[in-house]
C-alpha cells in the first residue's frame, strides 16, 4: 500500500526527461499531445495555488510506449505542463519501464524488470504496480500523492493534480 509519507523527491535517483522532450521523442505520443485541451479553469487554479502558497510542484511520471494508458495520459500530462507554463510547475518522465513475464511474477512484489526499468520501479517505497505512475512532490520534496494509471478522484488529470494540491 502506498504511503506518501515514506517517499521523497530525493528518492528518485535516475535521470528524468522533461515531459515535452519525452513526448517529442516518440510518434505514439504526438497526436494525443496535439489534440488534448486541458481545462483552463483548472490549470489557472494550479497557477493560483503556486502563487498563493509560494509553492513549486514536480510531477515525476513513470511510463512506457507499450502501455496504452501511458500513450493517453503522458501526452495529457505534458500538455498540462505546457499550459501551466510556469517554472514552478515541472513534469518529468522516467521511461523504458519493462514488465516481467507472467510466469516470473511474485504476488505482492513489483512486476517490473530492473534493469532496464529504472531501479525506482522495484523500490517498494514507490508501490508501483501500474503505469503510468505519477508522483506529485512539493518544493520541500514531500510527496503529496500518486496517480495510478488514470485519475481516481476526478475526471481529468489537471483536476486530479489540483485535488492533491488542495488536500
Amino acid at each position: 500500500m502506498f504511503d506518501k509519507e515514506k517517499l521523497k523527491l530525493s528518492d528518485i535517483k535516475s535521470k528524468t526527461t522533461p515531459s515535452k522532450d519525452y513526448i517529442a521523442s516518440n510518434e505514439l505520443y504526438k497526436g494525443n499531445f496535439r489534440k488534448y485541451h486541458p481545462n483552463l479553469e483548472k490549470t489557472n487554479k494550479i497557477k493560483d495555488f503556486l502563487d498563493k502558497n509560494a509553492e513549486k510542484i514536480t510531477i515525476v511520471a513513470f511510463g512506457a510506449s507499450w502501455c496504452k494508458d501511458c500513450v493517453k495520459n503522458l501526452p495529457e500530462l505534458a500538455k498540462i505542463d505546457d499550459t501551466v507554463k510556469d517554472e514552478r510547475f515541472k513534469v518529468e518522465v522516467l521511461s523504458n519501464i519493462k514488465v516481467k513475464a507472467p510466469y516470473a511474477r511474485e504476488k505482492g512484489k513489483p512486476i517490473w524488470i530492473s534493469p532496464p526499468s529504472p531501479p525506482e520501479a522495484i523500490d517498494l517505497k514507490f508501490d508501483m504496480f501500474h503505469i503510468p505512475a505519477m508522483y506529485i512532490f512539493n518544493k520541500t520534496g514531500d510527496c503529496l500523492g500518486k496517480i495510478d494509471e488514470n485519475p481516481e478522484y476526478k475526471d481529468t488529470l489537471e483536476e486530479e493534480i489540483l485535488y492533491y494540491l488542495e488536500k
